[in-house]
Formats: structure tokens, sequence, C-alpha cells
């Protein structure tokens, strides 16, 4: 194990930067980089950090800006009439030298060479000659031609009239060092104008560094373009613009190479820019869409749009969606299935019986998954997902987008196809947002779901990708569905796993005790028939306890798997009522919370099914309606919805419970005479029908 010593002033490399250390107290470090970034952090966390480097070189001085130019591109860039002079002098210095103005006899001009500047001459008598047709000194041409010579071009070219504009020539380097300090300290602040608060603030960053007074900032309209200068994001702009520029990384940009189908899928979540409309409550509701990509084909394999707050088991069912062909919908054009591919249709029909029906949309065992640091990624249930699939997981830097930037395109492309020609369109930031993007929203969260669903398989996998490369053919255009067609001819097709209860399996566990009334979870106590059987009995699991399976997108159920036969049963919370709609974890937070206020223990169930009850009905009360409670009531009608499909998957799971109902249904009273139901219609004589003709 190697040892670090470390002092101030010392210089260290965290986190992909140079910092300098500013101060040490034995259990913390501060930490300043040299964009002038200060924080402060354990110094055991530091060590332990794998991007930490030691006794690394102190940057080079600040020098002040220069001129050190390439003079060819300050050539190309100069006044005509200034060019022209210089290729005149030119063609005069090459005649005194060679006879030949274009300074060769193969391109001689007609009439040359002239007889005064006859090759023959000596040298010496044709710059003479030279010197006195322009009225000058032949030491003057002498030195012309050294400096074309040595600088070409450029060394007979008036400096005078191409002089380099340097406008941070008299600005102290203090001064430039300071504004790109404070720049980086406000890069996540609001927006400011420059004159002001900036201007102000960078004042006091010099006075605190070099002492009061010492470094004056220059006037404010020098100092503005100074800014203008030496920053690529202004302080005044946007606010989103500035933080976007400061994730962009100071060394080149890595690129992940893919060469065939699954070996790297890219994971990511982001607000879908349309806002969904719930009828329901008459409200909209923000909307994520998370997407799994596939970088060698460039092909969308599963895509999930939920309400805003996607959970880990939508990210592990992602996964499973990966693996599942996609339905073709009912009214889609034959040119959308499966077999329109171009694979070898029938012959995998042999291998995966699911694609008879299936959607021109590749499917695809991926090998590796590379995604953020959201929480929902980072959960036990995708690692379960990923290690029984045998996934391999890579996570993406902190903060880093260009490390994943073909998932952060095709979020740019679903917007500029998809996105912007909604109903409900709200802009990708509130600066873009219309005014009416509300009342204009009209679609629910399925609805938009089947749009864009039809949009990935209709336009989107058919569509010519500009930036889709095929190796071996780094001119041919195509479509991810060809791409994906192409592929499997050198990469093969590899069958996906097909099981039934992988629902079940990817869902959260929750290690209980099987009580004589049931099981406890999250304050609330679950029950079944099949529970009966191992009451009080130890579990055969390591921990001696029984997983429990639960969706935390409806916890008015939760699952039991029967190690007698390996069926799941369905468990009901056992204050569950009729008017009792399926709610979130989110929810019950909620009627905890209002509970915990009233004074009462939040583990009191009669009193978490009437404020749940309370939470519930306020949305059929609409004098009681306010924002929150109708965001909810979508929320969780949405998303218990979704858990029914998502259950619906495999096999069904034993529920014994009977329908909830408030009361009890009873017989309907008939005033019908007994044997009506007995009669025989086929038996009864129609009624004659007056036909006027017939008179």
């Amino acid at each position: 194990m190697s040892s670090h010593r470390l002092a101030v002033t010392d210089w260290i490399e965290f986190e992909e930067e140079r910092h300098q250390i500013a101060g040490l107290d034995g259990a913390t470090v501060r930490l300043r980089s040299e964009n002038g970034r200060i924080q402060t952090i354990m110094l055991s966390v530091l060590l332990a950090d794998a991007s930490f480097r030691a006794a690394v070189e102190p940057p080079p001085p600040l020098q002040n800006p220069g001129t050190v130019l390439d003079a060819a591109g300050v050539l190309e860039g100069l006044d005509e009439d200034v060019t022209d002079t210089a290729l005149k002098l030119e063609a005069h210095l090459l005649e005194a030298m060679t006879g030949y103005r274009s300074g060769d006899r193969l391109s001689a001009k007609p009439g040359e060479p002239r007889p005064q500047y006859d090759p023959a001459l000596p040298q010496h008598a044709r710059v003479k000659t030279k010197a006195e047709e322009l009225g000058v000194t032949e030491r003057w041409l002498w030195k012309l031609w050294s400096q074309r010579t040595e600088h070409g071009l450029w060394g007979l070219v008036d400096k005078r009239k191409a002089r380099v504009r340097n406008p941070l020539r008299n600005l102290d380097p203090r001064v430039i060092q300071a504004i790109r300090d404070q720049a980086t300290a406000e890069r996540a602040d609001s927006s400011a104008t420059i004159g002001s608060r900036f201007y102000r603030r960078t004042q006091n960053r010099l006075d605190a560094d070099h002492g009061p007074d010492t470094v004056p900032l220059p006037s404010r309209d020098t100092f503005r373009r100074a800014v203008a200068h030496l920053l690529d994001i202004s302080p005044d702009a946007p606010a989103y613009q500035r933080a976007s520029a400061a994730n962009q990384p100071d060394r080149p940009f890595g690129n992940v190479i893919a060469t065939r189908p699954g070996e790297v899928v890219m994971l990511d979540t982001t607000p879908l820019d349309v806002l969904a409309f719930d009828p329901g409550t008459a409200t909209t509701i923000r909307v994520e869409l998370t997407v799994a990509l596939d970088v060698a084909t460039r092909s969308i394999l599963a895509w999930r749009l939920t309400p805003e707050g996607t959970k880990a088991i939508d990210i592990g069912l992602l996964l499973a969606d990966v693996m599942t062909p996609e339905p073709v919908r009912p009214g889609w054009s034959e040119a959308l299935r499966y077999r329109m591919l171009q694979v070898p249709y029938d012959r995998l029909l042999t291998v995966d019986e699911r694609l008879a029906e299936a959607a021109a949309r590749p499917v695809i065992y991926p090998e590796s998954l590379l995604y953020d640091h959201g929480k929902p990624y980072k959960s036990d249930v995708v690692r379960r997902a990923c290690t029984r699939w045998k996934i391999d997981l890579q996570d993406a830097r902190k903060l880093k987008p260009t490390d994943k930037p073909h998932v952060e395109r095709l979020f740019r492309t679903i917007r500029q196809q998809f996105s912007e020609h909604v109903a409900g369109y709200k802009g990708f930031n509130v600066a873009h947002r219309g005014r009416t993007a509300d009342a204009q929203a009209r679609w629910t969260i399925d609805e938009l779901a089947e749009f864009f669903a039809e949009y990935v398989i209709a336009v989107y996998q058919r569509r010519h990708h500009r930036g889709l490369t095929l190796h071996g053919f780094p001119d041919l255009r195509v479509s991810p569905n060809e791409a994906y067609a192409m592929a499997l001819g050198s990469a093969g097709y590899v069958d996906c796993p097909r099981e039934a209860n992988v629902y079940f399996e990817l869902l959260p566990i929750a290690p209980r005790v099987i009580h004589p009334y049931g099981v406890e979870l999250n304050y609330l106590t679950y029950n079944a028939d099949i529970l009966f059987l191992y009451r009080k009995a130890k579990a055969p699991y390591p921990d001696g306890l029984w997983p429990i399976r639960y969706d935390p997108r409806n916890l008015l159920h939760a699952y039991f798997l029967d190690p007698a036969d390996g069926t799941w049963h369905v468990l009901r919370w056992t204050h569950a009522l009729g008017e009792h709609q399926p709610f979130t974890d989110i929810t019950l937070r909620e009627a905890k919370r209002l509970i915990t206020l009233r004074g009462q223990a939040p583990e009191d169930q009669e009193e978490i099914a009437n404020v749940l009850t309370d939470l519930q009905n306020r949305t059929d009360a609409p004098e009681t309606w306010t924002r929150t409670d109708r965001k909810r009531h979508t929320r969780d009608h949405h998303r218990g919805t979704t858990q029914q499909r998502d259950i619906q998957r495999g096999d069904a799971p034993v529920d014994t419970h009977p329908p909830l109902s408030v009361v009890p249904t009873q017989p309907e009273e008939s005033d019908e005479p007994s044997g009506w139901g007995e009669l025989d219609l086929s038996k009864v004589i129609a009624a004659e029908v007056w036909d006027p003709d017939a008179l």
C-alpha cells in the first residue's frame, strides 16, 4: 500500500481536475481547483477516491496574453490590398534574384527574362538594377529577401497594416484569473448582469486574494469586453446554458464503441417535453421518459413513460422489455411487422414464437449496461435483474453526460421529431415554454405511450441515421433496423430468456416474520389464506425470515412465494376497503405525515385507512381540489394501471380474496314472474306487420 505526504500548497489531481491544498486540519482537507472552485472534503474520502493522484505538477504560471499566432493564419485574414502589395513585392524580389517574376523559368511570362535581369548577369547586378527601379537601396532589398527566405510571404507584409489586435494586452493577469475563478464559482447561481453583481464579486475576490485595493478592476466597459473575450458563456446567459457548459470536460471527449447488437446498451431517464392530461381530475401532469438505446445499431430497444419520479421497478422491467418483442398494435401497417427487418424470419420463429405478432423493433440480449448515477439505477432491483441475466453494469461518471453521448443526443432527436408536434408541448425549459401549454394538453400518459410506440416503430427505427456508421461500410447510410439486420449476419442472433414470473422476481424484498395476524410491511398488515400454513414457522432461508415482495406503485397488495409448489400468492392489506384505489409509497408517506401531525401513531391501521380514504376521496369533491391532490390521484391511478399490466406478463398469482366492496351485495328483487327466466324466445310468435300495399 503506497503512502502519500500531503502539505499545504501541494498540487494533487482529484475528479479529473488539478487542485491545490489550501488547508489541513487532520480530518478534512480544503481544496482549491485551478479554476478557483473551493471545496472541503474528508481526508480519508480523498485518499480512497480512484481519481486521486498525488505529486502533480503545478499548472504553468499565468502569463500576459501574447501575440504568438500562426503567421499563415493571420495572412489569410488580411485585406486583399495588403496581400496584393506583398505579392507584388515578392515578384520584384524573385525577378532580381532569378530573372523571373515567378522564380521559375518553366513558368516564365511573355517577355521574360528582361535583358537587365538576364540570369546570365551577376546577381548583384540584377539587385542593383531592381533597387534603382524601385527607388530603394540594395541593402533594403537584401533585407527583404532575408525576411522572405525565413518567413515566406508573411515577411514581406507591412506589419503596420497587419497588426494583430490584442484586447487583453493591458489587462493585469491577476484580473484575468479572478474573472475565470469567479465565473466558475457562479456556474450554479442565477444569472446576473456583468457590470453589477459579477463586477462586485470579482473585486471582492481580488481583495481577498491580494489585499484590499491592491488589484483594482478596470472600468466597467473594459471589464465587460474582457469578460466577453475570456468566457465562452457570459455570466448573464441563461442559467441552464451555464450549467450545461460547466459539465463539459476540459479534456477530449470519450467514445463508446460497440460492434455487435447488445454489446453496450445505454439507459437514461429524462423529462418528456409534453404535459399529460388526466380527464378524471382535469389537470396536467409531468411525464418522464426512460429509454434503452443499443449503441451498435442506435435502436431504441425499450421505453417507459411514467409520472414524474421513475421507480427502480420501472428500470428493472425496462430490461425485461428489451428482451421482449414489442406487439403490433391494431391498425398498424403490415410494413411495421417484425418480418420486415429482412432477417431470416421463418427460422427465427422456430426459436422465439413471440416474433409472429411482433413489431419491427430489434429484440436483443444486452451484454453490458451503461447508466447514470440516478437512484433507481443503483437500486437492488436493477442489480438483482442484471445478476440473474448475467448483464454487466457500468455507471457513467457523475455529472458527465459526455460518457453517454448517444442517448443524450437521442433525447434531442425525440424532442425535435416527436415532442414538438404533440399537443401539450412545453419546451425543454421554462424559457421555451408557451403560455398555453397546460390548456393545449389533451393526451393521457397511456395515449402518449401509444403515440411514442408508433413513432419509434414507424419513424425512428426506419429513418436513416446520420451518425450511424457500420464497420467496413463508412459511406453507407442505414436506418437502425437495417443496421440490426446487417449486424445479425456477423454477430448472429442470441435468444432472449423467457420467464413467466420475472415480474415478481424483480420486486423489492422485505424479509418478515409471519405472525398469526399476517405480515407487517410499512406499518401495514397483509394477510392471505396461504399464510395460515406458515404462521410461526421458521423460514427455510439463511436469515430465517420470509421474503415478502411488494410493488411500490401499488401497496394494496404484497406477494408471497409458496415454497411447496412455487406459486405466487396475493397478500391483501387487511384494512383495504372498496373505496381504496391503488396507492403508491409516496401517498402512504403523505398519509403517515398527516397522522403524525395529528399526534397519533403512524402504525395505527384504522387511522391509516381513514387518512388514505380522505386523501383519495378529495378528487370526488371539486370544492376541495388542490393541484397536489390532482397530481396524486393521477400518479397513483396510472402507476396502479401499469402495475396491473406488468403483472400480466406471466402466470397470474393465486388470489383467494373476494372482491372489495363497501356494502355486501344483495340479490336484486325482480317484479317479473318466476317463470320468465325459463321462457323459450324461439317459440314466441312475431306480431303481424301492417303492409299498406296489401290493401
